[in-house]
């Protein structure tokens, strides 16, 4: 029988009613307990990192999280990790990142709504979890939600109520489950490679950047605002492809002052699925021209975590350009 490692860290599937709203308050225990099935599937140690709303989830739990796994690989087959739903793709994205080349699975998962709500979601999402991370099928990172499989590296949070909460952004689910029967998707594609370096802990990071949203109207100088504030990385949701307005040049010599001096400035689009291209119309490829990074077909949450994880790696600007590109590792 199969060795997991049972993670929790509060969220929505722990939470109870309080004087003051929904708020985490069952242990790893409580909850197997409720779902007694569990214990067919595999072995389960049980550990309660916190107990959070995964909206205060930092970026210094996701180094303890990654540590605590690391810690444990040479003794378990799998570890599924209890969060939240709200910040759940961007502790994926973290996890993708600080534990390359995993040879066996972590599976996030969590719900909608709480284990004692007579109509939650979490029985099954726990039970689908645990299904999968036993089969071995999926190493590395991924989400386990409403029956399907996500890897960590696309996963976004597309809805705040309905079961079906997540959905994989510019590639398909790695797979499926239904009924405990698991199926892999044959065209799922990976848009960050692993080195082939064998499992690693690569866990520094730099939480201070700044995501932007583009609106129409935007004064350009907000980057000077930016630059001068002390932020280490910049990523600009932009329109459409990636386009950054260029009726005066003051985004592009904004980009341009921030990349001189050091700051990777990353363009994603604004738009759920599709990738960005600064090679397609001018206001792209003149955004490139100044320095800006294409975020390509990473999702917001990816992209930046990745910024954070990249800028604890090294702030060598080539360095950076290659470890925030698509397909590198």
């Amino acid at each position: 029988m199969k060795k997991i490692l049972f993670l929790t860290t509060g969220g929505t599937i722990a939470s109870k009613p309080t004087a003051s709203g929904l708020a985490p308050r069952l242990d790893p225990q409580d909850l197997l307990e409720r779902i007694p099935r569990i214990r067919d599937i595999c072995s389960v140690e049980t550990e309660q990192l916190t107990c959070l709303d995964s909206s205060n989830i930092q970026p210094f739990h996701w180094q303890q999280m990654a540590r605590r796994i690391y810690q444990d690989l040479p003794r378990m087959d799998g570890f599924v990790l209890c969060h939240g739903t709200d910040t759940m793709a961007y502790t994926a994205a973290a996890l993708f990142s600080m534990l390359p080349d995993l040879d066996r699975p972590v599976i996030l998962t969590g719900s909608q709504l709480p284990l004692e709500d007579a109509h939650t979601d979490a029985a099954g999402n726990l039970e689908d979890a645990f299904q999968v991370c036993a089969s071995g099928m999926f190493p590395g990172v991924s989400i386990v939600f409403d029956g399907e499989i996500i890897s960590g590296s696309c996963a976004s949070k597309v809805h705040t109520v309905y079961f079906h909460g997540f959905s994989s952004i510019n590639s398909p689910p790695i797979g499926t489950i239904k009924d405990g029967i698991i199926h892999k998707n044959k065209d799922y594609r990976t848009l960050l490679t692993i080195s082939g370096d064998g499992p690693q802990l690569k866990d520094a990071i730099d939480p201070n950047i700044f995501l932007l949203k583009l609106l129409p109207g935007m004064d350009g100088r907000i980057l000077d605002l930016l630059r001068r504030q002390g932020y280490a990385g910049i990523l600009i949701e932009a329109f459409g492809a990636g386009g950054i307005p260029c009726l005066d040049d003051s985004f592009l010599d904004g980009i341009r002052r921030c990349t001189t001096q050091g700051i990777p400035v990353v363009i994603t689009t604004q738009c759920l699925q599709g990738p960005a291209d600064l090679s397609i119309y001018e206001v792209g490829v003149r955004a490139a021209m100044a320095g800006a990074v294409c975020g390509h077909g990473l999702s917001t949450e990816m992209l930046a975590v990745r910024l954070m994880w990249a800028l604890g790696q090294t702030k060598d600007m080539d360095q950076l350009r290659r470890l925030l590109s698509p397909l590198a590792m």
